[in-house]
């Protein structure tokens, strides 16, 4: 048969320019969707050099917030007025939630009453695996934790 040229025939180089148009369709409108959703959204550790903790003035002296970064879980400890102090949340001894006890100003597992200090050092307990430290520093009035 033969062809009288009302149907064409996608050839080699039109489903490959049909591909390539189609890529990039794909990567603009992932860009753009990243760029809209914020980055607290996404909540990946990966993407993000540092997570938000709170503003300093909902914050207070002495308080403690526990804060999911990726699959990452830290404590964050305001010191006073100018220190803080942030430490792996989870105890590598038994895998409990850390707890802050602000009366002794030390890091306590719930479950198996191992006690860390802000440094992450262990002072009491049947473990000797310290906690991982975390860097915290203050822009424009918000708490940030990096690693």
């Amino acid at each position: 048969m033969k062809d009288d040229g009302s149907r064409e025939r996608l050839t080699f180089n039109g489903l490959l320019l049909l591909g390539v148009g189609l890529l990039m369709g794909v990567t603009a409108a992932t860009c753009v969707g990243l760029y809209i959703v914020p980055p607290d959204v996404l909540g990946l550790s990966e993407l993000q050099p540092f997570t938000r903790v709170a503003r300093e003035t909902e914050f207070p002296v002495g308080a403690s917030r526990i804060v999911n970064w990726g699959e990452d879980i830290i404590l964050v400890v305001r010191r006073n007025e100018r220190v803080y102090a942030a430490i792996e949340g989870v105890s590598p001894a038994d895998g409990c939630v850390l707890e802050w006890d602000a009366e002794a100003l030390r890091v306590v597992s719930p479950c198996t009453y191992v006690v860390h200090d802000l440094e992450g050092n262990v002072i009491e307990g049947l473990t000797t695996t310290p906690l991982r430290k975390y860097a915290v520093y203050v822009r424009n009035g918000i708490i940030y934790v990096t690693a």
